[in-house]
Order: C-alpha cells, then structure tokens, then sequence
C-alpha cells in the first residue's frame, strides 16, 4: 500500500513539472519578437519596426524644431544683436547728390551737424561675427544709422589755438578754412574784434571744421 502511495505521489509530481515548464516555455515564445525568413537568412520585424518610427519620429521633431524661432531658445534673431556683435560698413557718401541717394535707396546727403535734428540718419549693411551664433539671416541692413564722420579736429585744441594763436588765423587753419585764416592773418584777427568773434563761434559751436565732419571725441 505504501508503496503504490509512493509511485502515485511520483506521477503527479512528474505531471505537475512538465505543466510547469510548457507554461513557462509558451511564455517566454510569446515574449520574443516575431521573426521572418526569407531563404537562410532570419531576420527581426518588431525592432526594425520600432528603430524605423523612433528615427522618424526623431527627424520630423528635428525639422520641426529647425522650421520657426523660439523666442525662449538659447539664440537671438542676428538684426537684434547689439553694435559690439556687428561689422557695419560706413555709411555712403552722395556728396549732395539726391538723384544718386534715390537711386541706391540709402546713403548721406552730408555728414556732421551739431543737434539730432541736424544730423542725418540712414542704413547700413551690417554683417555679425563669425564667432557669434544667432538666428536668421547673418547679414542685413542696420537703420538709423547717423551720418557722422570724425577726422582729426578736436574742439579743445582748436579752442586753445583760437584763444592763444587767434590774431595769427591759428583756427581756422586747423579747421580747413584757408582762405578765411589768411584775411585774419593779415589784419591781425581783424584788429582783435575777428579774434574775439572767432573764440565765441567756438564756443557757441557755429565754427565748424570746413569739411562737415564731427568734433573728435576720442582724445
């Protein structure tokens, strides 16, 4: 009796682990990915699936991302960087010439003046640096730009000389008026009244250097 209880508990036992095993085998079968074969060569369909939309998913979010400005991305637009990021052409002289100023669209009738209402104002083509990264065009126009040259004229020297040297025309030589500087060399400063007229023009700033440029600033 004991001995058919023995062999009755071994074929459970015996049935209960091939159950277990077939189970845990159709398991892991239906965990792996489906495989296609075509002649010898045995090839994956799920991951190729999967790598196929992640990369197409990835460069449509890349073009997307490339398509339109963010203005909370790390890049500004290149026309709003400042003067110090730019290589900014001089501004173009037309010498007075309207026609030729109304042909190219922008350019200076003339340069210098005193006040902003004086002062002319135009656009220039601006370029940024090469070393700085920004968004859009690298190259565009720069508006308002003044119409302001600087040449070797500065106010101080020229007050001093106008102070100091005036009866001898000393000013109005180093303003470029030479023809003016002579008559006031020959009278004298106009017998000390050119001088002294010369010297408040100065300071009234309505002598100015002949060739309409600014007073100096960089000492």
């Amino acid at each position: 009796m004991q001995q058919r209880v023995v062999l009755y508990g071994i074929l459970v036992s015996f049935l209960i682990t091939n159950r277990t095993i077939d189970a845990i085998q159709a398991r892991s079968d239906k965990e792996q990915p489906q495989t296609v074969g075509s002649g010898t060569a045995v090839q994956s369909v799920v991951p190729v699936q999967a790598q196929l939309g992640s990369s197409s998913s990835s460069v449509s979010s890349s073009s997307g991302s490339n398509s339109a400005f963010h203005p909370l991305g790390p890049n500004v637009l290149c026309s709003f960087l400042p003067r110090d990021f730019l290589e900014c052409k001089d501004p173009i002289d037309h010498r007075d010439n309207a026609t030729a100023k109304m042909e190219k669209g922008y350019g200076c009738l003339r340069f210098g003046g005193s006040s902003y209402e004086d002062v002319e104002h135009t656009k220039v083509q601006c370029t940024v640096y090469s070393d700085i990264d920004c968004y859009g065009n690298r190259t565009f126009f720069r508006e308002g730009v003044p119409c302001v040259r600087y040449t070797d004229h500065y106010f101080v020297t020229t007050l001093i000389y106008s102070m100091l040297l005036g009866f001898l025309g000393m000013d109005r030589f180093c303003l470029g008026q030479t023809g003016t500087a002579v008559g006031k060399l020959l009278t004298m400063g106009g017998v000390g009244v050119w001088w002294i007229i010369d010297v408040i023009l100065l300071i009234t700033n309505n002598l100015l250097p002949e060739d309409g440029s600014n007073w100096n600033p960089y000492v």
